[in-house]
C-alpha cells in the first residue's frame, strides 16, 4: 500500500489518479460532514462558494444551506459549521448544502483524482478500515487558508499509523510523528483551534473528538450534483 499525504492542498501530488483520495478537515467540515450523516442527513453536497450553494438550492429547494466564512455561519443559512447544529433534530431525511473556506474547496479540487472520502478525527478509524482494500491512497489536508493545519496533519498522522506497513512519502512520515499525541491536547494547540476558542466555539473542538463509524463517500446524482452520502463501516 502507498499513501500519499499533502499537508497543504496547494501541493502537486505525484500521480494522476488514485484508487482512494481522503480529504481531511477536522476543524470542522469533515467533522460535520460526518455528524450530518451520521445523524440521519440523505446527503452532503460539498460546494466551493457561496453561489454554488444557492445554485445547488435552487434546484434542490428543500434543501438545508449551511456553512462559513471566517468560522460563522453565512448570512441567509440555516446553519453554520459547526458540528453541535448538525443534530437529528436539524438534519434527518434532509439532503444538506455545505461551502467552507477550506474542506468543501479541496473536496472540488482533488475529487477527480479518485474515489472520494471525507475524513476527521471523529471517523478516522472507519475509514482506516475501509482504506485497506486499496493500494494508491491520497491523503489531503484541507489546511486553513492555505496554510498548514496542525489538526489535519495529525488526523492523516492516526490515519497511516493504523495502516499496515504502508509506504509513506515524507508528508506521512512526518504526519505520523504526531498521531500519538492526545487529539484535544492537538486542537486546542492548533492555530484555528484556539482561534474558535477564543471566538467562543470550544465547544466544537470536544465535539469534534467523538467517534462515529460513518465513511462519507463521494457519489454523482442524475442532475450531475456530487454529494457525500454514508458507508456505515459497523452497521447492519
Amino acid at each position: 500500500m502507498n499513501v500519499e499525504v499533502l499537508s497543504v492542498p496547494t501541493e502537486k501530488p505525484r500521480r494522476d489518479s488514485y484508487d482512494l483520495v481522503v480529504v481531511v478537515d477536522t476543524l470542522r467540515a469533515s467533522t460535520v460532514i460526518v455528524k450530518a450523516l451520521h445523524n440521519g442527513a440523505m446527503a452532503v453536497y460539498p460546494v466551493g462558494t457561496i453561489s454554488e450553494a444557492e445554485e445547488v438550492k435552487s434546484v434542490l429547494p428543500l434543501a438545508i444551506l449551511a456553512g462559513e466564512r471566517k468560522s460563522f455561519k453565512i448570512k441567509g443559512f440555516d446553519l453554520g459549521n459547526s458540528p453541535l447544529e448538525f443534530t437529528e433534530e436539524n438534519v434527518k431525511g434532509k439532503n444538506v448544502v455545505l461551502t467552507t473556506s477550506n474542506g468543501t474547496k479541496a473536496v472540488k479540487k482533488f475529487q477527480g483524482y479518485g474515489t472520494t472520502v471525507s475524513m476527521a478525527f471523529s471517523n478516522v478509524k472507519s475509514v482506516a478500515s475501509y482504506s485497506k482494500e486499496f493500494q494508491n491512497i491520497l491523503v489531503v489536508c484541507s489546511g486553513s487558508h492555505g496554510e498548514l493545519a496542525l489538526e489535519d496533519l495529525y488526523t492523516a498522522g492516526v490515519f497511516v499509523n493504523q495502516l499496515e506497513m504502508p509506504a509513506l512519502n515524507d508528508g506521512g512520515l512526518i504526519a505520523r510523528t504526531l498521531s500519538s499525541e492526545d487529539p484535544i491536547k492537538v486542537f486546542k494547540t492548533a492555530h484555528h483551534g484556539r482561534y474558535l476558542s477564543e471566538k467562543g466555539m470550544a465547544e466544537d473542538l470536544v465535539e469534534s473528538c467523538i467517534e462515529r463509524d460513518v465513511v462519507p463517500i463521494l457519489k454523482r446524482d442524475p442532475m450531475g450534483l456530487e454529494f457525500f452520502t454514508s458507508f456505515h463501516l459497523f452497521r447492519g
